[in-house]
């Protein structure tokens, strides 16, 4: 069940990507990072009052909440925002195995300097692979290209920069998580950090469009709750339960199959058209990945 746990978290994830991708035209990047967090959110203080949670909150104190506030502000504020904003530039075919490699990369990288992890030549070599496949998928396959709403797509500066912001953003939020919750589990972590984050961003998204923002209705707010629901929400939770069924090695590398999933689901639904550097870059970076987490 672990394994299964893992593969559907990525296939939640991949459809949120799809999901994100289909909204983000019509909505503020801020507004909907925001609105899937709240939506999100009660699942979250739900399964950290589950695990005991309200008691590890009184006894944790001012420290690991407040670095749970940064991480969410980072994380979710920073990472998220800028990736369904640059969504509409760069393509989801392009853009989830590019940040998803470089994320676990860079994880890895800043485990081994600040955390004191081991190295090994299995991480450098998937650090070659992650830098080879994103060079191929930004730089040679980063010929203007039409999407499905006839916009014209960013070029490769752009398209790494928006990657860099997105995967360094993800590893700080990630090195917080990890070396500065103290005694909160990731669950009562969650429960801190989804809805501050959320709140958050609705200020911020409120105070950059001075409240005009259309609010979505119909097809667009089933979809909305949808990535609320089921990836944000499901998805977090089905991947946890597999680190715990399935153990932390297994786990990540399932869930890795997130971007590869979210390949054919780009062609499909959202009409894009990958050339072959971009899918061989999406192997060539999952490859990586793979040499990363289970070396």
């Amino acid at each position: 069940m672990g394994e299964a746990a893992a593969l559907a978290s990525a296939a939640a994830w991949a459809g949120t990507g799809v999901a994100l991708a289909r909204l983000a035209g019509a909505y503020p990047a801020s507004f909907l990072s925001a609105a899937r967090l709240l939506i999100a959110a009660p699942l979250f203080v739900a399964l950290g009052l589950a695990a005991g949670g309200a008691g590890a909150i009184r006894d944790a104190g001012w420290w690991p909440l407040a670095a749970m506030l940064v991480s969410g502000m980072i994380g979710y504020g920073l990472g998220d925002t800028a990736y369904i904003r640059a969504l509409r530039g760069v393509g989801l075919s392009r853009l989830a195995p590019t940040t998803s490699a470089a994320f676990v990369a860079l994880s890895a990288g800043a485990a081994i300097l600040l955390l004191d992890e081991p190295f090994s030549w299995a991480f450098a070599l998937g650090g070659v692979a992650v830098i080879a496949g994103c060079w191929l998928i930004v730089v040679r396959a980063a010929a203007p290209v039409r999407g499905p709403a006839d916009e014209r797509r960013w070029g490769a500066l752009p398209t790494a920069l928006a990657i860099v912001i997105v995967a360094a953003a993800w590893t700080v939020a990630t090195l917080l998580l990890a070396g500065a919750r103290g005694p909160l589990d990731p669950a009562t972590a969650n429960a801190v950090r989804v809805p501050a984050g959320g709140l958050l961003l609705a200020a911020y998204s409120a105070a950059i469009t001075r409240g005009r923002t259309r609010l979505p209705t119909g097809r667009d707010l089933a979809l909305l709750v949808a990535v609320g629901v089921g990836g944000t929400g499901l998805g977090s939770w089905a991947y946890v339960y597999s680190l715990v069924e399935a153990g932390a090695a297994r786990a990540v590398v399932l869930s890795a199959t997130s971007p590869l999933m979210a390949l054919p689901l780009s062609v499909v639904l959202l009409r894009e058209r990958p050339g072959r550097a971009s899918v061989i870059g999406a192997f060539v970076c999952f490859a990586g990945m793979l040499a990363v987490i289970v070396e």
